[in-house]
């Protein structure tokens, strides 16, 4: 078993990693772990052949000063970059800069992530607390602790998770907790013979149909080498096809992007993402028991767009950095 840490979190999307960085940059001991492979949770981009996809998150915005602060540093680091300004469906003429990684969305959590703790391909399954120590079991059999929690899975995960804990962590609050809901979604990555054909910058919102959305990561600038288009579809496709084969549903998405595209189709693959969007959040930007000392943040609290989601951690890490157990230099 590690040393007990200040703080342990659970998840390594963009929430948990700003809430770790907040607090580590307060003198905090912290570690991270997570399910998947890598980090950033949909804030991702995936390779086939000698193409590039970001296939979660496409771009993300800012309007609060607490998350410009770390946009701009990302922007002097050179980890971001912007991708463009107006959309049709823009209400102001001058827009507002979408952001996107220089190499994709993965790159902003890579970023932050190598100067963290973090454990991937670490799925909790169970959770305790002992004296005053929260204790994290994964499936791989190894045992992570710290005084403080905070847990930035997707909300259903997080409960099924702390349901393993026999703690009433929740009290009141369980019932409205487990109301909100995700919209599930479903992504087909497509490989074109040539240019797609897609307007500039690359990124087109469709009103209706299967799909809701075409980017062109060539145009976009982060697979230089190869037209690499992502499609995505609405959360009522993703439903209805959810166990539906890919030979099934990649066709369906690809025929109704059809009459967008200029050049015929190579290759496609498909991937699901149980967790999207959450339909409703959370009124508060994280849930708290103090007398766990446990923390519920992401886009359940903060909102559905990646600034929403960051901001939660931010603020959660916030909150635990003048509440959390003492340094030991000042013991």
């Amino acid at each position: 078993m590690m040393e007990s840490v200040d703080v342990l979190i659970i998840g390594a999307g963009i929430s948990g990693l700003l809430c770790a960085t907040e607090l580590q940059r307060a003198g905090y001991s912290v570690r991270v772990i997570d399910k998947g492979r890598g980090v950033g949770g949909r804030m991702a981009t995936r390779r086939m052949a000698h193409a590039r996809f970001d296939h979660g998150a496409q771009y993300f915005t800012v309007r609060d000063k607490r998350f410009q602060a770390y946009v701009d540093e990302w922007l002097e680091a050179g980890i971001i970059r912007e991708w463009f300004r107006t959309m049709p469906q823009d209400t102001n003429p001058a827009g507002y800069p979408r952001y996107r990684g220089l190499h994709g969305m993965t790159d902003v959590p890579k970023y932050l992530a190598s100067s963290l703790d973090v454990h991937s391909g670490e799925q909790v399954v169970d959770l305790a607390r002992s004296d005053g120590i929260w204790i994290a079991q994964t499936s791989s059999g190894r045992i992570y602790t710290g005084f403080q929690i905070v847990v930035t899975v997707p909300l259903p995960q997080a409960i099924s998770l702390l349901s393993t804990s026999g703690l009433n962590w929740a009290g009141a609050d369980l019932p409205a907790l487990r109301d909100i809901q995700y919209e599930k979604g479903l992504a087909t990555l497509v490989l074109l013979d040539g240019p797609s054909g897609i307007d500039q910058p690359g990124g087109l919102k469709i009103d209706d149909g299967p799909l809701s959305w075409i980017g062109d990561n060539q145009q976009k600038g982060i697979s230089p080498a190869s037209c690499a288009v992502t499609l995505h579809a609405t959360s009522e496709f993703a439903l209805e096809h959810w166990d539906s084969s890919d030979e099934l549903r990649g066709p369906l998405m690809i025929e109704a992007a059809k009459n967008f595209l200029a050049s015929d189709v190579v290759n496609y693959t498909c991937h699901r993402w149980g967790f999207t969007t959450p339909i409703n959040h959370w009124h508060e930007p994280y849930f708290q028991n103090p007398g766990l000392k446990m923390i519920l943040a992401g886009d359940a609290f903060g909102g559905p767009r990646v600034e929403g989601s960051a901001l939660s951690g931010i603020q959660a890490g916030q909150c635990l950095a003048k509440s959390a157990r003492p340094l030991p230099s000042a013991l």
